[in-house]
């Protein structure tokens, strides 16, 4: 797979051609600056490694964290004694340095210059707080602090594989590593390879990596910068947007041809349609004039019957007028024969009102009666002794019962003897004397006839429910003035 390299001078390539045996490794950038362009890490970060990015500069520092959320991303210097350092922040660049005469120069050149104050640690100190283990690669870019960084770090408990130090003045190619090397070849690295504005050291415990950095990046190495990438892939789009621009070309060539082609029947189809127009316009103009001649006849004959229907009209609403005259004398004459009817009534009907009022009071005073007959009947059926009698009353009603069973068990009996001792019975009935005697016993007027007949043909009457019947005069008063009532609300 072809490597991308995103560093300024092929740093990337030279640490990845001696890394690329590491899964997974661990990295430390000390003057990270930007998270991608010129970055030395970017590669290693999209492979899956993880790292420590050491940035005093603000913005930067946030542009850090939005690339590089995995990393532990400091926003402080590294100088040899903790606490804090005055930097001098060159707006809108990587020049930003802690050193005054090179902020002055910056200046000099035309450049923004910030001072202000930084929080600093030692590199000893950023190791042992967020490093693993090992560290596989330590890049110092501190724009003429170097030797202070590296002054900083005991590389005892924390050894890093290899070292890459920026070694010239800031924008210059004035080599200045004879001020900070000694501090690593001292401490068992040795050097491995140099740029022209870096030199690589390899510890002498990984002596094993010299060999990666004998030849400079090379096509061996198979890399491509990301800005070649970038315009590589932006010339394979302007060739398919030029290949598809082509097609379009050559499809609007020939909707153009088809659209002529197109046009040219479309004139031929006028034309065809103008010579057929001017001569459907002479049909019309033809069929124009029959139908104006025809109008005018039609006018005429519809200007006759209007005259005869107004001649008619005028006939029917002399008839109207007759017929509202009449209607008028017949309202008035119903007007008196009704004025004369309810004078002639008049005084009927008051005497007819004031015996209905008479009636209502005699019906009021027999509902005031049935409602307090009604109340002693409620107060007996829930009277102490009503309580007490009623086993009397069960007893009695069950004898009641049990007679009419048997009289209804043993009546066709008695029917048959009836019907068996009837000629004896009007044999005997032919003798006066015994005739008079059976009549005075058991006849409608005997006590003893009453009883049998109630007894043999009980007629019960529910006073509670009984309705309240009128007298025949007064039922007769009621729908006499019913109908008085209904034939005045008729005549108005």
């Amino acid at each position: 797979m072809t490597f991308i390299s995103y560093a300024q001078n092929f740093e990337d390539v030279m640490l990845y051609r001696a890394l690329k045996n590491v899964r997974h490794g661990f990295y430390v950038d000390v003057g990270a600056q930007h998270p991608v362009k010129d970055s030395v890490t970017k590669a290693f970060s999209l492979l899956g490694w993880r790292g420590i990015n050491v940035e005093p500069v603000r913005h930067w520092f946030e542009l850090l964290e939005q690339d590089r959320p995995h990393d532990t991303n400091l926003n402080i210097a590294v100088s040899e004694q903790a606490g804090f350092l005055e930097l001098f922040e060159v707006a809108d660049t990587g020049l930003s340095t802690g050193d005054r005469e090179f902020a002055e120069r910056h200046r000099a050149e035309g450049h923004q210059v910030i001072a202000h104050r930084v929080p600093a640690r030692t590199l000893d100190e950023v190791l042992a707080e967020h490093a693993p283990g090992e560290v596989h690669f330590l890049k110092v870019d501190c724009e003429g602090a170097e030797r202070s960084v590296l002054a900083s770090c005991s590389f005892e408990r924390v050894r890093p594989w290899v070292v890459v130090v920026e070694a010239t003045l800031p924008n210059s190619q004035v080599s200045v590593h004879e001020e900070w090397e000694h501090l690593l070849t001292d401490r068992a690295y040795r050097l491995a390879y140099r740029d022209g504005l870096n030199r690589y050291y390899v510890a002498q415990e990984h002596a094993e990596l010299l060999g990666a950095f004998d030849l400079p990046p090379n096509v061996f190495d198979d890399f491509v910068r990301k800005s070649e990438q970038d315009a590589h892939e932006g010339l394979n789009e302007a060739h398919v947007r030029l290949r598809k621009a082509v097609v379009e070309a050559a499809e609007a060539q020939h909707a153009v041809a088809g659209l002529a082609n197109h046009l040219t029947v479309l004139d031929e189809h006028y034309k065809q349609w103008q010579a057929d127009g001017v001569s459907r316009l002479a049909a019309m103009e033809q069929d124009n004039q029959s139908l104006h001649e025809a109008l005018q006849s039609a006018q005429a004959a519809h200007t006759q019957e209007l005259a005869k229907l107004v001649d008619e009209a005028a006939g029917h609403r002399a008839e109207r007028d007759r017929l509202l005259r009449e209607i008028d004398d017949m309202r008035m004459d119903v007007a008196r024969r009704l004025s004369s009817f309810k004078r002639r009534n008049s005084d009927e009907l008051e005497s007819l009102l004031h015996r209905q009022h008479d009636l209502l009071r005699q019906i009021e005073t027999l509902r005031s009666s049935h409602a307090a007959l009604e109340q002693r009947l409620h107060e007996t059926l829930h009277s102490t002794s009503w309580r007490l009698t009623a086993p009397v009353r069960s007893v009695k009603l069950t004898a009641a019962k049990g007679v009419r069973w048997v009289w209804r068990t043993g009546r066709p009996l008695v029917a048959r003897g009836a019907r068996a001792a009837r000629p004896l019975v009007r044999s005997a009935l032919r003798v006066p004397l015994f005739r008079r005697c059976a009549r005075t016993i058991v006849g409608p007027e005997s006590m003893l006839g009453r009883r049998i007949r109630t007894f043999l043909f009980p007629q019960p009457v529910n006073p509670l429910v009984a309705p309240l019947e009128l007298s025949e005069q007064a039922a007769a008063v009621n729908a006499m003035l019913k109908r008085v009532i209904a034939r005045r609300k008729q005549l108005g």
